[in-house]
């Protein structure tokens, strides 16, 4: 991308070498200007940006800073960013542009897009904008809004080609030179009387047909079709399980309404992805770098009270034992080594389990099979980490009885560890809860419960009887 400058930016501030990428230099730069009020050499410094990048941009600089880069950009402002940044940051900058620059983003954006602008305003913000809209921009919008956020309905393209089964190759070939097909297309969808998709053709597939041939004749009966209401797990699951490149959104009659394409897809899949490691570490989805700091404490804040209520019960468990650490100190010191490994692995499977119920491979029908396989996954490293623990125990205090008792107990918290990271996520999702995102602090107390109590259990059943 060229780089535009100014004499004005030239003098005022410092440019990185590479356009489009967010660098110290560049954030500086941008810090500066603001000082300065010197608004020539802000446009100059944010015009090379790619909307994402502008949006890495905005996250670099603080709060204020970034409130006042937007009110000094104005009209320069780049609608496509409202659909770069996360939830939290796009709430903060709609508080600053006016209703005007919002319905010029609302023409300018994908409706899916738009329409998230949108649902978060408030109502009469919402209708003030729309108010500004052409009929027909604001007819697609309002229509996206109708549905569920995360369904198919709202995420689709409301721009296909769909074309009557009689229609020949030639004639088709000719409607889709025309302007009157979207820009970017792969698949021609085949409809019938109604509206109702009947088969596909890809361009390809098109382009390489006979001309007196009809659409009907070329057209694959293979067509896997997404109900409008369709969450977007469900239809994420059946692109990557069918390896779809595109699939036509139908509305309750079965009519073709949208598509959506492995792009938009790639991108749900991403998020996703992200939420779940976030929700594995306790972090809300509502997290970010751009988030307020009381607001990331309160959301930090109720899984960290659940995991001082559950580090009570492990310590509970310990005071039970108060009597045989003051007489053999070394379980002290040996014990974290137990609830340690047992939480690790717990982890571990309860990771594997997480994914594989997110993607669908684990079902009831392989559930024993996996069930088992964990299990023994879980002895195998046990008796394996048993010997090695063993070994270092004795070594270091040259006991045999301490070296078994941690043995055993590595064998017994590996083996809970591996159960509890299988049936805790199934019983969360069977109960209609997000495995995800309360999973991991149930198996972690599972762990720190029966390492602390079957190491020191058996210390002192075996050592002070």
């Amino acid at each position: 991308m060229a780089e535009t400058t100014t004499e004005s930016a030239r003098a005022g501030a410092e440019r990185p070498e590479t356009a489009g990428i967010v660098t110290a230099a560049l954030v500086r730069a941008v810090a500066d200007a603001l000082d300065r009020e010197d608004t020539v050499t802000l446009v100059a410094l944010v015009d090379p940006l790619h909307a994402a990048d502008f949006a890495q941009l905005l996250v670099s600089l603080a709060p204020h800073q970034r409130r006042e880069l937007v009110i000094a950009l104005g009209p320069n402002f780049d609608p496509e960013v409202l659909s770069e940044v996360d939830e939290e940051l796009r709430d903060e900058l709609l508080e600053v542009l006016e209703p005007k620059a919002l319905a010029e983003a609302v023409k300018e954006l994908d409706v899916e897009d738009a329409a998230y602008v949108l649902d978060d305003l408030e109502d009469a913000e919402k209708r003030e904008v729309l108010a500004q809209v052409p009929v027909e921009d604001r007819a697609q919008v309002v229509d996206a809004l109708l549905f569920p956020d995360d369904s198919a309905g709202r995420l689709m393209h409301r721009e296909f080609v769909g074309l009557i089964g009689a229609m020949t190759v030639a004639n088709a070939l000719s409607h889709v030179r025309s302007d009157q097909v979207p820009d970017d297309f792969t698949d021609i969808y085949v409809l019938d009387d109604d509206g109702r998709p009947t088969g596909v053709v890809p361009l390809n597939r098109l382009l390489r047909a006979d001309p007196r041939l009809t659409l009907a004749e070329i057209a694959s009966s293979e067509i896997t079709m997404i109900p409008a209401a369709t969450d977007r797990r469900a239809f994420a699951y059946l692109f990557e399980h069918y390896h779809l490149t595109s699939a036509p959104v139908t509305d309750a009659n079965g009519r073709l309404v949208g598509v959506i394409d492995a792009g938009s897809v790639v991108e749900i899949l991403q998020e996703m992805h992200q939420a779940e490691v976030l929700a594995l570490g306790g972090v809300g989805e509502g997290e970010s770098l751009a988030a307020p700091i009381f607001k990331t404490t309160r959301l930090r804040f109720s899984w960290l009270f659940v995991n001082l209520l559950t580090a009570i019960m492990a310590s509970i468990v310990i005071g039970f034992f108060e009597g045989s650490l003051s007489k053999i100190v070394a379980l002290a010191v040996l014990m974290p080594i137990v609830a340690s490994m047992g939480g690790n692995a717990g982890t571990q499977t309860l990771t594997v389990v997480v994914r594989a119920l997110a993607t669908k491979e684990l079902t009831s029908a392989n559930m024993r099979r996996v069930f088992n396989r964990e299990v023994l996954i879980g002895l195998m490293n046990g008796i394996a980490f048993a010997a090695i623990a063993a070994a270092i125990t004795w070594g270091w205090f040259r006991d045999w009885q301490l070296a078994g008792v941690i043995a055993l107990a590595m064998i017994i918290n590996l083996l809970a560890a591996a159960l509890a990271g299988i049936l805790v996520p199934l019983t969360l999702n069977r109960t209609g809860v997000d495995p995800a995102v309360s999973s991991t602090v149930f198996v972690t107390t599972v762990t720190d419960v029966v390492g602390f109590f079957s190491f020191l259990g058996l210390a002192t059943w075996v050592m002070l009887r």
